[in-house]
């Protein structure tokens, strides 16, 4: 009987190391967003014509900073500083931004920050718990569209982004648990 009480020790002591790796912590972020993923917001940017597509054209696109959030509403003022730099002449500027920029207060921008990560802690459970080393890799994607607008009708537009974001974070610390102990106790003084 007590072999077989070791045995399911041994047994279970086996299965706990072998998933030690799923205790380690996990994180995901995602900006709220009509999109399903970069392509998809990337498909309904192109579907926006400067000179054509009105504000409700825009909003059904699902550029709407007033129901989707993460949006900047930019003046005039606003506008003027995002693209105008000291060194660049205006009339270097494209024709749409310089029609707004005369057009003042009818002038408006939207300015939308789109994303959404997952982050996953991976490598040695033991390493991490004791913090002697932290590995997490980081998959997702970003999208940022700027749109200006006079009156009802878009003008310009622009974007940026990162369509395949894949990232490694390795964090290295010799001394384990003791690392930044140092600091901590000297805050402690303070």
């Amino acid at each position: 009987m007590r072999a077989e009480v070791r045995l399911m020790v041994v047994l279970c002591a086996c299965l706990m190391l072998s998933a030690c790796g799923s205790l380690l912590p996990s994180e995901r972020a995602e900006v709220q967003s009509p999109f399903l993923d970069y392509q998809d917001a990337q498909h309904r940017y192109e579907q926006v014509v400067p000179g054509r597509t009105t504000r409700s054209q825009l909003l059904s696109l699902g550029f709407d900073p007033l129901s989707q959030g993460n949006a900047k509403m930019l003046s005039f003022i606003d506008v003027r500083l995002l693209f105008v730099q000291p060194n660049i002449p205006i009339d270097y500027l494209p024709d749409g931004l310089v029609t707004c920029l005369q057009a003042k207060d009818r002038c408006i921008g939207y300015s939308f920050d789109f994303s959404k990560t997952d982050s996953q802690r991976v490598g040695s459970f033991w390493a991490d718990l004791f913090n002697f080393r932290k590995r997490r890799q980081v998959q997702g994607w970003s999208f940022r569209p700027v749109f200006v607008l006079i009156d009802d009708v878009v003008v310009h537009k622009v974007s940026n982004g990162e369509p395949n974001i894949r990232r490694v974070e390795d964090k290295k610390n010799p001394l384990g648990p003791l690392q930044g102990a140092g600091e901590y106790f000297s805050d402690q003084l303070k």
